[in-house]
Parts: structure tokens; C-alpha cells; sequence
């Protein structure tokens, strides 16, 4: 079906974002996240998570709204970054067949993948609007969901197995988000994130030995990829200089988290996709 991808683009927000705004009319229940420090705030452990100030009395159970609006509506990007996958999907799908998973028809890898980098943004809002402990899983879900799938596409470039993407994908998410949850230590998710970016790499890597073309041996798909890890890198870099206390910090101010951190994931995710877009065209 041509317009699948549209499908999977709406009904996507239809359910994230429908859900997230009815939680942010009638308030956000559960516990408040490791992050507050509601009841003892000190100059170490300000009133802030990723930067951006908060009133403590907005932490209440089932208060409404949003506790970080910058970090919170930003992440709205992943629309716009998502809707361009759906859109060359489309196009693709009326075109002369291609064997690269991203363009067939009859595959679902790149509908899978539109939905992926519209959670990459949608699923954090749940956090920086609640500042829930659950938030924080939710948004923990939605990055692994988006890096496993780096991670099992990849595989599945290597190895024609969709019945072990189907298995293995989901699976993996479902395992890292539980071991995050449960893990106490601080930078327990980034690890598991570092652990599935670095697998994606050892993949990637082998997929250029075995086609004995790096980044598939093209200018134009080796300055995708360059500019991918380009965008990327200056977002984790944004990201550790804007953390609570770290020196691009402004509570009050402009967020480097919501400005450039999560706009600069996005633009990566298009990037990676016409990189793959791109596979075994001539």
C-alpha cells in the first residue's frame, strides 16, 4: 500500500501526542522523577532536570500542564522530521522496484522506521512535561526503539532474515527499557545507548567490508553518513554542556537541550534514512 507510511506517520501522533496532551489536560499521576529535588533543593541539586527550571508546586499528583515547556514542545520537530521519511517512502513506493528494504512496497522496515523517528521526539515530551518517574521510562522507550533499530536494520542488511528483525527488535527494546528502569545508577540509559549505538557501528562497519565499499562508496551517501555522526556528535555535546550545572546551563534561559540536543537527533534520523535510502541504487 503506497500510502502506508502516511498511515503510520498520523495514527503515530494520533496515539503519542493524543495521549500526551490528555494527560497534560487532566494531570500527570505517579511518582515524581529521581531528577526533582522538591523537598531539599541545594546549589548541587537545584530545581531543575536537564537545565530548565520548574515550580516545585507543579510536581503535586495529577497537576496539569507542562513542567518544561522549551524541553517539552521542541520535541514537536519530530513531526516535520518524521513526515519527510513518510513523504520519500510515498514517492519511493511509485517507483520502479528497488531491492533496498527502505524503498520496497511490500516492506514494512521503512514504515517501522517513520514511526521510530516520530517516538525519538514525541516520547520525550512525556518526560520533560511530567517529570514523572514513568515519564522517564517512556522516554527511555522511545530512544531505545529508535537505536535498537539502527542496530537490527543494520543486521538485517547483513543477514536477509526478517523473521530475526521481528524477534530480535522488539525484544531488545523491551529488555533495555526494563534493565534502565530498574538500574539506579545515574547514567544507566546512556550506557545502554552508547552499548547499541556501538553495535550499530561494529554492523555498519562489517556491511563495508563485505561490499568492500565504505559508507557504500559514493560522495553522496559517504557525506550523508559524515554529517549523520557530524549532527549527532554536536548534539551529545550540546547535551553534556547544558546539563544542570554544566557550563551552557541557564535555568531560566534559552535550553541548548530543547534547542539543539533533540532538533539535532532529528536531523540525524532523516540523514541515516536517505544514507539507507540510498543502498544498492545504482
Amino acid at each position: 500500500m503506497r500510502a502506508r507510511g502516511f498511515i503510520v506517520w498520523g495514527a503515530g501522533i494520533v496515539l503519542v501526542l493524543g495521549a500526551f496532551l490528555i494527560f497534560a489536560a487532566v494531570g500527570w499521576p505517579g511518582d515524581v522523577n529521581s531528577c526533582t529535588h522538591p523537598d531539599n533543593p541545594t546549589p548541587e541539586k537545584p530545581n531543575t532536570c536537564y537545565c530548565e527550571s520548574f515550580s516545585p508546586s507543579d510536581l503535586a499528583p495529577g497537576t496539569s500542564g507542562v513542567r518544561q515547556p522549551q524541553n517539552t514542545w521542541f520535541n514537536l520537530y519530530a513531526i516535520a522530521t518524521s513526515l519527510i521519511v513518510a513523504l520519500f517512502v510515498f514517492i519511493d513506493r511509485g517507483s520502479t522496484y528497488v531491492p533496498n528494504p527502505m524503498r520496497g512496497s511490500n516492506s514494512w522496515f521503512a514504515d517501522i522506521y517513520i514511526f521510530a523517528v516520530l517516538f525519538l521526539g514525541l516520547g520525550s515530551m512525556w518526560f520533560h512535561a511530567s517529570l514523572r518517574e514513568w515519564g522517564g521510562v517512556f522516554d527511555q522507550l522511545s530512544m531505545f526503539v529508535y537505536t535498537g533499530f539502527l542496530v537490527f536494520y543494520s543486521v538485517r542488511r547483513l543477514w536477509d532474515s526478517d523473521l530475526f528483525f521481528a524477534i530480535a527488535y522488539p525484544a531488545t527494546v523491551v529488555l533495555f527499557t526494563v534493565i534502565a528502569a530498574n538500574w539506579t545508577w545515574e547514567f544507566a540509559s546512556l550506557i545502554l545507548i552508547v552499548v547499541l549505538v556501538l553495535a550499530y557501528l561494529i554492523f555498519e562497519v562489517l556491511i563495508w567490508r563485505r561490499d568492500g565499499k565504505v559508507m557504500q562508496g559514493k560522495l553522496y551517501t559517504k557525506v550523508l553518513w559524515c554529517l549523520a555522526v557530524f549532527f549527532i556528535i554536536a548534539a551529545t555535546i550540546f547535551w553534556a554542556l547544558s546539563q544542570t550545572g554544566a557550563a551552557l546551563c541557564d535555568p531560566g534561559g534559552l535550553q541548548p537541550h530543547a534547542l539543539i540536543w533533540h532538533p539535532f537527533a532529528g536531523i540525524m534520523a532523516v540523514l541515516l534514512y536517505f544514507y539507507w535510502r540510498d543502498e544498492n541504487v545504482a
